[in-house]
Formats: structure tokens, sequence, C-alpha cells
């Protein structure tokens, strides 16, 4: 069996034509790099969410029409990108260089310095250091707007808000609720993140996984003794052990979780205009570690946390909306028209 002196890297080449792709490729050739190559923006963006390389090297002329959004996208999923061009002024050189590009480097004459910069992105240390997609990450939705110039920040204020009015309405409470903060993490920082956020406790939750257009679940929680208390004060009493009560506390936590989450999505499928397929939510109680260990996610893939804490005001319960998508819907949303 052959062995290498580096652990193989995948390297994303997207450039401008397919002689240029195949150029950059023939510089590049070394036993410890694999290519990918494309000329189409979407499809490398597309390989860069779902398979990760180690870095990407892009023409600007390829992404100049939406360059910043690009650039973006490629910093949130945290991938080293060096930009081609002999015909950027020195101000957008640096003004590349603040917004998280890796390198810029000119077309023509820089074999020796394009595989340098390739080789430090793709090895950044003696130790082959692992990408570090691992990591959780803040990020600014205010800054990603979709092709029809809707901020993505709003959209989700928007869904939440709705819910909160439908839940509100429903059981004729004032509901408060905490603008929704927005992370980038893999799937397994989230399980740990939300397992580290809610504890140990058993949590209640109703949940509505949809597909189509969009995939991705939206879910309901409270702890399990905030859904007892909000049924107690529903019904008007009961006993909380007994087999009655628990029937009904899923009854009425599905029923309430329906007409917000459902609310949710609705949201996102009318303002984004996605076609998006969903059934009624179910309600499930578990510890979290339980309910979240569970979700399907594709473990290469960035998801994207947006989470709203609220409170029913008059019951003093309080508990989480709670949304992840993969991070192509952003994707989606820059090639929308």
């Amino acid at each position: 069996m052959k062995t290498y002196s580096k652990p193989i890297s995948l390297i994303l080449i997207g450039g401008f034509s397919d002689s240029e792709n195949q150029t950059l490729r023939e510089t590049l050739k070394a036993e410890e790099y694999v290519f990918a190559t494309t000329t189409d923006l979407y499809n490398c963006l597309d390989i860069a969410e779902c398979h990760h390389p180690k870095a990407v090297i892009l023409d600007f002329a390829a992404i100049e029409h939406n360059y910043l959004a690009i650039i973006q996208f490629l910093q949130l999923l945290e991938i080293p990108t060096i930009i081609l061009s002999d015909d950027l002024a020195r101000n957008m050189i640096q003004y590349l260089s603040l917004a998280g590009i890796f390198a810029t480097l000119k077309k023509t004459n820089n074999e020796l310095e394009l595989r340098h910069t390739v080789a430090t992105a793709a090895y950044p240390n003696s130790a082959y250091a692992i990408n570090s997609h691992s990591q959780i990450r803040n990020f600014n939705l205010g800054k990603l707007e979709t092709g029809k110039h809707t901020k993505l920040q709003d959209v989700v204020n928007k869904a939440i808000g709705t819910a909160v009015s439908q839940m509100s309405e429903m059981i004729a409470c004032k509901v408060e609720f905490e603008m929704p903060s927005a992370q980038a993490l893999s799937p397994l920082f989230l399980q740990k993140n939300l397992i580290q956020t809610l504890g140990k406790n058993l949590v209640a939750v109703a949940q509505i996984d949809f597909n189509g257009d969009l995939s991705g679940s939206a879910q309901m929680l409270f702890s399990c003794d905030a859904a007892d208390a909000l049924v107690l004060a529903l019904n008007g009493g009961g006993d909380v052990a007994s087999e009655e009560f628990k029937q009904d506390k899923a009854d009425i936590m599905g029923e309430i979780g329906n007409l917000a989450i459902s609310g949710i999505v609705g949201t996102f499928s009318n303002t984004l205009k996605y076609n998006l397929g969903y059934v009624v939510p179910n309600y499930i109680e578990g510890s979290a570690e339980e309910i979240f260990s569970a979700m399907n996610f594709n473990m290469r893939s960035t998801i994207l946390l947006f989470m709203s804490h609220f409170k029913i005001i008059d019951l003093g319960v309080e508990g989480d909306f709670i949304l992840f998508f993969q991070a192509r819907l952003l994707l989606d949303l820059l090639f929308r028209a």
C-alpha cells in the first residue's frame, strides 16, 4: 500500500474557464493533493459546503458580481480562500484581506508563490492541523442578503414573531421573546452545545422536520416542568402523574406546537417563495442528549442554528424556539433571482 508524506488534501479550483482550471491543476500537481474543478460558481460553492476542501482557489472574474457575499459564505465555512487576478488595485487587495481572504495572487508568473500559498493553507503547521470546521462560530446574518435583497435575519425574526403571536392568541396569554441568536457549527458541536446549554434535565419538544426547496427542522422546547405548568394552567389543574394528564399534555402541547411551528415554516415558505413539505409536529419528551443525538445531519455539513428564548408572562413559563438549517440555505439565497 502506498504511503504519503502528508495527509491527502482536497483543493477546490473555481476558474473562469476549463483551460484555466487545467493549468492550475498542472501547476499544483502533487501526490498529497486531489482536485475538484468547476467553472460554475454555484457548483463550486456547493462542493465547498458539502466536502469542505482544505483550500479554495477562485478567479476574481468569476465572483466579481457578488464577491463579498461569496467571501462571507466561504468564511462561514472557514475554508481558506485564494483569489487570483491580474487587475485588482492595491486598495481592493487590502479590502479583500480585511474581508478575510487568505491570499490574493497574480494569475500569471506566480507558480512558486501559488504552490507555497496553497501548501500553507492546506497544512498550516508541521503537525498538519485538522480543519477548524469543528469549532462554533457566531456570525452576523444582517450582512447576508437574499437574491431579493431581503435580509435573512429579518425573515428569521418575522418567523419567530409569527410563532409567538399565534401561540399567544391560542393560549390567551402575553408572550415576550428575545431576538433570535445565530450560530454556525458542525453537527457534532451542535449536539454538544445544545446539550450543554439545556443540561441533563428532561425536555419536552414539539418538532417539525420539513423538506422540499429547503430542508431543516423547527422546534418548540420547554423543560418538562414548564410543560406541566402550562398544561395545568390551561386545564385548570390535574394530576401530573396520571395517564390522563400525560395524554392531555401530549395533545395540548402538540396542538400549540402545530400552530406555532407551522407559522415559522409558513413564514419561510411565503417570504422566500419556497415550496416546503412537512407533517403535523410530533411531541416527544426525553433528555436533551437523547433528542438531539437522534437528529440526522450530514456530519460534514455546516449547520445554521437559530435560537429564541420566550416567556409566557401570565403563567411564568419559559421556553425556546430552535431552528436548524444546513448552510446551503445561504448558498441558495445568494443565487435566487
